[in-house]
């Protein structure tokens, strides 16, 4: 039955939730109840007050996302189409306002919906197996929601070859693009994410939840605005976390 998995990992830094894409047959393709089951995890883990990362992948070996599921696609008319493509909207956003950072751990196939998915994470960590597609105009439609956030990563001549041809890049070109921070073998990839996992562990719980959501006002807002909105975010760090405390920590330790 394909699922969204969660197991939550506690430890003294703090939770990691693991999520995992259950639909190993259908190389994790995305059905609308599977997407109604993402948005819906990823709100409940929002409100989960001890969680400091979350890390989202697809079962197996061969495939994170990909894309939609073709059965439905081909049966949709216009409402079915608008009503899939909001689901799926509501689901990347529900990944997107998780107030800590999610790491998509890419393992195979990455294409369509499960780029948007991807997109949608804070950082990606890929195998060297994993392929990256927006094929969408193969199929007569264009690419939309989150695929906006391409040009931001990857500039707009990369997004308009990625769109306009449908077709798969590589690992290695990936990772040129900046459309992935790093690639390793897929015996290597379970390694490279807990290492990503525990760095960010160590560091200070309140501080990384706070540079997300003013990385998250970044976004939204022009030069000036996003620079002096840096202010509040680091008075905010004082009133809330403990930066005196690791402070004095780290000049001990030197």
């Amino acid at each position: 039955m394909a699922e969204i998995e969660t197991r939550i990992e506690t430890g003294p830094e703090g939770d990691v939730a693991w999520v995992t894409i259950q639909n190993k047959e259908k190389a994790n393709c995305l059905t609308s109840d599977l997407v109604a089951q993402l948005e819906s995890t990823f709100r409940t883990l929002a409100g989960h007050s001890a969680l400091r990362l979350a890390v989202l992948t697809g079962a197996g070996d061969r495939s994170f996302v990909a894309g939609a599921n073709l059965a439905e696609l081909e049966g949709f008319d216009e409402q079915g189409a608008r009503s899939y493509i909001t689901a799926l909207q509501r689901a990347i956003q529900a990944i997107r306002d998780l107030p800590v950072p999610v790491v998509a751990r890419v393992n195979g196939a990455c294409m369509g919906a499960g780029l948007e998915v991807a997109i949608g994470c804070d950082i990606r960590i890929a195998s060297d197996n994993a392929r990256f597609a927006m094929p969408e105009v193969l199929f007569d439609i264009p690419s939309v929601i989150e695929a906006a956030l391409l040009p931001r990563l990857i500039g707009w001549g990369r997004t308009a070859w990625m769109l306009y041809r449908g077709d798969a890049i590589d690992a290695k070109t990936a990772l040129d693009w900046g459309l992935v921070e790093s690639v390793v073998s897929l015996e290597e990839l379970d390694a490279a994410v807990a290492e990503t996992v525990q760095t960010i562990l160590a560091n200070g719980p309140t501080g990384v939840r706070v540079q997300k959501a003013l990385m998250r006002q970044w976004e939204r807002c022009g030069l000036d605005d996003g620079v002096m909105a840096g202010i509040d975010a680091l008075a905010q760090s004082y009133r809330d976390g403990e930066p005196g405390a690791r402070v004095s920590a780290f000049r001990n330790k030197k």
